[in-house]
Parts: structure tokens; sequence; C-alpha cells
């Protein structure tokens, strides 16, 4: 059986198989973080090293970000702002079901089980760095996995929202203060869909590391699991 082949038969949603036994697939890591941990970065640099210590795999190691909204963006022709925002909207039960019998326009619910259904995809190919996206949640069942979760102390945060953007602390805690609670928002309806206790498998302050020795911890801790 092919990989892409396999991938489509992997059961969604955390339904179980007949045997009940967990669904073998990547190697994957998935990276969720509050605002203003450098996930990406994180993920960046593992796949540079990964890469490196793998040389001429014929499946070299890739991030997604940005690109799984992309790809759903591509399917559906809606555009990947407004699937982030539909993403973000809580359910609203008799509101969408009778919304859904007049229309096929997407809700919120439809576009995270979508993008789930597209990181379990990923995930099962292998070779991935997930970052964001509920992906901790979505692979919450699949073997082979590294589920890290970055943190850091608030005035940590809002230090660095000051650097990278160029605004002052008072406007930087105000952001920070608006996508923490987007975020908190998103990270309960991904539990209802997705409960898996503990979420995560290792969980960084990011105020007590650099972003190199994070990388090397993260790839320390996929050494120790047998991924690479």
């Amino acid at each position: 059986m092919t990989r892409g082949v396999r991938a489509k038969l992997v059961p969604f949603m955390h339904e179980k198989s007949d045997t009940d036994q967990p669904v073998k697939c990547g190697p994957f890591v998935t990276i969720s973080r509050q605002y203003a941990c450098p996930g990406y970065f994180l993920g960046l640099l593992l796949v540079d090293l990964l890469n490196k210590n793998e040389p001429g795999e014929e499946n070299p190691w890739r991030v997604y970000q940005r690109e799984i909204l992309d790809r759903l963006a591509r399917d559906t022709h809606v555009p990947p702002d407004e699937l982030n925002r539909l993403r973000r909207e809580p359910p609203r039960m008799l509101i969408d079901f009778f919304r859904n019998l007049s229309s096929k326009a997407m809700d919120g619910f439809e576009v995270r089980n979508r993008i789930a259904e597209l990181i379990r995809h990923a995930a099962t190919e292998g070779h991935v760095i997930l970052i964001g996206m509920g992906g901790a949640g979505a692979t919450a069942d699949l073997e082979n996995g590294v589920r890290i979760r970055l943190e850091a102390p608030k005035e940590w945060r809002v230090q660095r929202i000051v650097e990278m953007e160029g605004i002052s602390s008072v406007e930087a805690r105000l952001l920070l203060q608006r996508h923490d609670a987007e975020r908190e928002h998103l990270r309960r309806l991904y539990a209802m869909r997705f409960p898996r206790d503990p979420v995560f498998d290792l969980i960084y302050d990011c105020s007590a590391f650099s972003l190199a020795q994070l990388t090397q911890h993260v790839l320390g801790a996929m050494k120790l699991k047998k991924m690479v």
C-alpha cells in the first residue's frame, strides 16, 4: 500500500479501528505556542537541522503553518483570511443548523474539521512540523509524533512584542491580551473536539532557553522516541 493511499485510510476524528490499536504514522512534530513565543522560528531551525542530519532523504522534513490554510483555501475557494476568521467562530448549534439547511456556506465547525483532516493527513505522511492550527489535538491518537508547547511569562512576551512590532509596552500589553483571549477561545474549542490529557508531551518556558537550545531539546526528544 502506498503512503498516499494509507493516509486516506487513517481513522478521522478519533474513530477506533476494529482492533482498537493506535494508528502508526509519522514521524511528525506539532508546535503550539502562546502569542509572542517563537514557534515558527523553532520549526524552521528544527527542519534545517533534521535535513542536515539526514541528507539525501527521499522525503525531507517540511514546516506547515499558513500552508494548511492555503491548501484549504484552494480546495474550497474561500480566502485564507476568511477561513482563519471562521475557524475562530464558536459553535452556534441551531443557528448553524438552519443556516446549513439553506446554504452551502462553510461555518466554523466545518473549517476546524477540514483543517484537522489536513493536519492528520500531513502527520500520517510524516516528516512534517506542524505549527499551531490545533495540531496537538488533531493528532492526539496518532503514534510516532511529539507534541510541543511553548510558553513564557507575560512580561517576557510583552518585551518581545515591543521589540518585534516597534510599539509601546502599553500597546504590546493590549495586543497580547487580545491574542491570548483568541487563542484561549480556540484552545477550548479544540479541547472539546479532541480531548487528550495531557495535551502536550513537552512544555517549554521560552524565557529559560535560547532558540538554539530549544531546538536541541526537541531533537533530543525525537531521538529518544526513535523518530530520527
